[in-house]
């Protein structure tokens, strides 16, 4: 097993609708990811015009002493993506970005993720090198179908591996050449582009590469440190007081170095679950002050609906493209 790598590289994919949320990330690195820690730090603007000056301007500073470490890349820097949904055009950029990371690993983040606790190598890696995961059993998960269809087209069976797989959740910790191996297998064997095959084909990113890994003839505990801290998320069926209180206690209880609040979730929570959420972005120094933070929260609730209302708009044309293709899976099972 090689030694655990010194430095990684940290990539963040962003739409319109999580800008404000990129900052709050950027704010936390600045507070709690060692410069040591960090080779590099990628941005990939995923919105539709591109992010505005002022706005990159603003995300440097936020980064503090580690805004030298940022590129802000956009999709075309990447590779070509086929038409589709943002969300799906996200997992193909955080797959096709390791063409462009230098160092051995990089954890994948997305914008509702935030640092709350200093970060340490071994969050990410074992001391014997393998880079760490959670897995989930997923008998009644509801992306069951998801794995199924990755772990089919990858040659395995499903059946062996829907009791317990790696989770599909960032931080997500990605070995670059592996990623890289892994594309131009698919794109060999396809006979074509990885992300038109990604689409096609229906994939999920993170199964993708954990079951293509498996099946090049290794077992899921070889391959993958099975015992990362579990962070805790507010989902949006969670968007309440007791939902906020015990994501919390989770990140309290676990020490979990990474919080999140998915965009939807920020966007429905009522005036005590916004108190609770900005009183411990505060405890965790992202703030300088409860009032601020809770200023941040009703901005974001503000601007997030006119947000969210553009980028459904921008993923129409690639929903109705998935039409055909998902009518042609049901006529082929």
């Amino acid at each position: 097993m090689r030694m655990a790598s010194q430095k990684l590289t940290f990539v963040s994919v962003v739409f319109e609708a999580e800008l404000p949320l990129l900052r709050l990330q950027a704010r936390s690195a600045s507070v709690y990811l060692p410069l040591e820690l960090v080779e590099a730090i990628i941005v990939i603007d995923n919105t539709a015009r591109g992010i505005p000056k002022k706005f990159r301007d603003e995300l440097l500073d936020d980064y503090g002493r580690l805004a030298s470490l940022v590129r802000i890349l956009r999709p075309s820097d990447i590779c070509h993506v086929a038409s589709t949904t943002g969300w799906r055009s996200q997992q193909i950029l955080k797959l096709r970005v390791a063409e462009l990371i230098t160092s051995d690993r990089y954890v994948t983040l997305d914008a509702k993720n935030h640092f709350v606790s200093p970060v340490e190598l071994s969050f990410f890696e074992a001391a014997d090198g393998r880079a760490r995961v959670n897995v989930y059993g997923y008998e009644t998960h509801p992306l069951r179908p998801n794995l199924e269809r990755v772990l089919t087209y990858v040659g395995l069976d499903p059946s062996d591996y829907v009791g317990r797989f790696t989770a599909t959740v960032t931080p997500f910790v990605l070995d670059a050449a592996t990623v890289r191996a892994m594309v131009a297998d698919i794109q060999r064997s396809s006979g074509r582009d990885f992300s038109k095959e990604f689409v096609a084909q229906d994939l999920t990113e993170f199964f993708l590469y954990s079951g293509w890994i498996l099946s090049q003839g290794t077992t899921l505990d070889e391959a993958f440190d099975c015992h990362q801290i579990s962070c805790p998320t507010v989902w949006p069926r969670a968007a309440n007081i007791d939902g906020v209180r015990a994501a919390v206690e989770q990140a309290d209880r676990r020490e979990a170095p990474v919080f999140s609040v998915h965009r939807r979730a920020l966007a429905q929570l009522d005036e005590q679950s916004v108190d609770a959420v900005a009183d411990f972005w505060t405890q965790r120094r992202l703030f300088d002050s409860q009032a601020i933070a809770k200023a941040f929260i009703l901005e974001f609730q503000r601007s997030y609906a006119k947000a969210d209302r553009r980028q459904r708009r921008r993923d129409l044309p690639g929903k109705v493209a998935s039409v055909p293709r998902k009518i042609r899976g049901k006529l082929n099972r």
